[in-house]
């Protein structure tokens, strides 16, 4: 997996972090690349929120997995 950072914000307590999120997901035909966002709540400079958003769709669809796949029980 590797994370590339491609633009950051910061207002107040919050901080906005966009990214492009790549890998391989073992088995899987193809490789991914999918924009994210995260967003940072902060409290006395401490992260006290971490959210983060992608889309799963286009994660599974650039793999070529099926839309119902799930990772093996391990």
């Amino acid at each position: 997996m590797h994370v590339t950072i491609t633009e950051t914000f910061r207002s107040g307590d919050h901080v906005a972090i966009e990214t492009v999120y790549s890998g391989h997901i073992h088995g899987a035909p193809k490789p991914f690349a999918v924009p994210t966002t995260t967003i940072l709540e902060l409290k006395d400079g401490q992260i006290t929120s971490d959210r983060d958003y992608y889309s799963l769709t286009t994660l599974l669809a650039q793999s070529g997995l099926p839309l119902t796949w799930t990772p093996p029980a391990s």
